[in-house]
C-alpha cells in the first residue's frame, strides 16, 4: 500500500553523507558496527534489530547511515523519530508492512496508550509475515521500556539487541583523526583539541561536524584550522536552520 501524505511528510530526509564506514569506529564499538553492516545483507540472521545506547553515542547517525545504505541497495524504506512533535496519531504505523525496511528512532518516547502500543505490535507482526526489516533505536535496553502491552514487550525481546557503547576520550581523539582522513581532511592536534573543547562531544554531532567542515573548507578554499571552524560555527549560529 502507498504511504499516506502524513507518513510521507514525516519520513526523515535521506542524509547521503551518512555512512557506517564513516562512523567513528574503535575497539569499544567495532563489534557493534560489524554486526550492523551484516544486517544489510539480504539473508541476515534476523530482520528485527534493537539498537540501544546512552544519549550521544551516535544512534541517530547510525540510523541515518542504515537508511542511506538500505536505499542504495534498492530497498524501499520508511524512517521516523518519535521525538518529532508532528507525530500525533498511531496511524503513523499503518500500511508499512509492504516496505523493505522500517527505521524507528527513540522508541522510549512511544506514547503510553493502548492504541499506540497495539498499533506498533501490529506493525511488527505485519513485518514478520512479509520479511520486512525493522530497526528500532532507544536510550534504554528493551526490557526497561515503560510499556504496558505485554505482547509488545514480549515481541521486542525477540529483536536482536545491538549495544552501541560510549567510547573513551582517547578512542574519540584517535577516531577523529581516522574519520577525518577518510574524508580527505587533515586535522592537526590543535584543531582536534579545538573541536573537542568547543563543540558537542556527541558522536553524531562530531560526525556531522566533520562533513560540514569538509564542505565549508572546499567552499572557502581554505585549510581546516581552528579559525575556519570558528567561522563555520559562527555562520551556523547566524543562520540557524528553521
Amino acid at each position: 500500500m502507498m504511504q499516506s501524505p502524513d507518513q510521507l511528510s514525516l519520513n526523515i530526509k535521506l542524509d547521503d553523507s551518512a555512512s557506517l564506514d564513516k562512523f567513528i569506529s574503535c575497539e569499544s564499538n567495532k563489534n557493534a558496527i560489524d554486526l550492523l553492516k551484516g544486517t544489510l545483507e539480504k539473508k541476515s540472521v534476523s530482520n528485527l534489530f534493537y539498537i540501544w545506547g546512552e544519549e550521544g553515542v551516535g544512534k541517530s547517525y547510525i540510523m541515518q547511515a542504515l537508511n542511506k545504505e538500505l536505499t542504495h541497495l534498492n530497498n524501499q524504506t520508511f524512517h521516523l523519530s518519535l521525538n518529532d512533535e508532528r507525530i500525533n496519531s498511531p496511524d503513523i504505523f499503518k500500511n508499512l508492512g509492504s516496505l523493505d525496511a522500517i527505521l524507528i528512532e527513540k522508541i522510549e518516547l512511544l506514547k503510553k496508550t493502548e492504541n499506540w502500543e497495539a498499533q506498533l505490535f501490529l506493525l511488527i507482526n505485519e513485518a514478520l509475515s512479509s520479511d520486512t526489516k525493522i530497526y528500532i533505536s532507544s536510550n534504554v535496553v528493551s526490557k526497561d521500556l515503560d510499556i504496558d502491552l505485554k505482547d509488545l514487550k514480549s515481541r521486542l525481546s525477540y529483536f536482536t539487541a545491538i549495544h552501541i557503547p560510549e567510547i573513551t576520550e582517547e578512542e574519540k581523539i584517535e577516531a577523529l583523526y581516522q574519520s577525518s582522513e577518510r574524508r580527505g581532511i587533515k586535522l592537526d592536534e590543535k584543531t582536534i583539541d579545538f573541536i573537542l573543547n568547543y563543540t558537542s562531544r556527541s558522536l553524531s554531532d562530531l560526525l556531522r561536524l566533520l562533513d560540514e567542515i569538509d564542505i565549508f573548507s572546499l567552499k572557502k578554499k581554505k585549510k581546516v584550522t581552528p579559525n575556519l571552524i570558528r567561522e563555520l560555527l559562527k555562520s551556523k549560529s547566524d543562520n540557524p536552520r528553521r
